[in-house]
């Protein structure tokens, strides 16, 4: 069986956020990983791996900066990488102390790439702040993940990523790997186009939970109809918990009849080769 790849999970979910209350998550339960818990509910789903965010945002534009540094998230990193990855997640605003920090933690700590939440902080992801973070990624050659479509709920945000906004990215910097989070929701047929108009952008399907997802992208995904062709080799899986279940997001992926081949990719072959992740041995 292949590998199955869970791309994207909140190391520390920031409560005071007011998106857990349209979402309906219970903040009892979002607590800080615990990686034994973790790795348990992983293996009763086959699941090799999982990447953890050490996710940072704002409390709103101008809010509070939540966030979570590197070294908290490493310790579980180091004591299990055969089972979990790291995203450096970033304050987008930090100027030359966010470029010291993607080099510490990619150079020092081995995290695999960088991780955006761009709305919270207000500036549109084709802005001009993000070319120096842009070419960081380059200079290290690893990818970077941003949150693309709609603001997160009530989040106090401002939208500034629609899909098409990437383009100006992969134009500039053909050689980076640019990925958007959450599907670019409400948006997936914005995204689905800038992943078939640049080889260089990819998507992440998490957040949203599958059977929520459009015709439209399951198509995509599955390789079906016209310039489809592409979404099998472009997209991944992953449940940015504690907003979705590893469980239940895993059976309504199954439960979309998704082909066999355009299903492996999804859940995982896809994610070992865009993220270049080191995978010894099937769990």
């Amino acid at each position: 069986m292949a590998c199955i790849i869970d791309v994207s999970t909140n190391f520390k979910p920031h409560t005071q956020l007011k998106l857990y209350d349209v979402l309906g998550i219970d903040r009892s339960k979002a607590q800080k990983l615990d990686a034994e818990t973790y790795i348990a509910e992983m293996d009763r789903n086959a699941v090799t791996m999982t990447g953890v965010i050490a996710n940072v945002v704002q409390n709103g534009v101008r809010g509070e900066l939540l966030a979570t540094h590197v070294d908290e998230v490493y310790p579980v990193l180091q004591k299990h990488p055969d089972r979990f990855f790291g995203w450096c997640g970033i304050n987008p605003l930090g100027g030359m102390e966010t470029l010291r920090y993607i080099e510490y933690a990619v150079k020092e700590l081995g995290f695999k790439g960088v991780h955006v939440y761009p709305h919270w902080f207000g500036v549109p992801i084709n802005d001009r702040t993000y070319w120096p973070i842009y070419a960081k990624c380059c200079e290290l050659e690893v990818p970077i993940t941003l949150q693309v479509g709609r603001q997160s709920p009530r989040s106090g945000a401002k939208l500034c990523a629609k899909p098409e906004w990437l383009e100006d990215a992969a134009f500039d910097f053909p050689e980076l790997t640019l990925i958007g989070l959450h599907i670019g929701v409400p948006f997936d047929w914005e995204m689905t186009s800038a992943a078939i108009s640049h080889e260089n952008v990819y998507i992440i399907a998490d957040a949203h939970p599958p059977s929520t997802w459009s015709q439209h992208f399951i198509d995509y995904v599955s390789k079906t109809g016209f310039v489809n062709r592409d979404g099998i080799r472009k997209v991944m899986w992953g449940t940015d918990w504690p907003v979705q279940n590893l469980t239940k997001s895993l059976e309504e992926v199954r439960a979309l009849g998704i082909p066999q081949e355009a299903l492996e990719g999804l859940l995982g072959e896809n994610a070992i080769r865009i993220l270049k992740l080191d995978v010894t041995a099937e769990k």
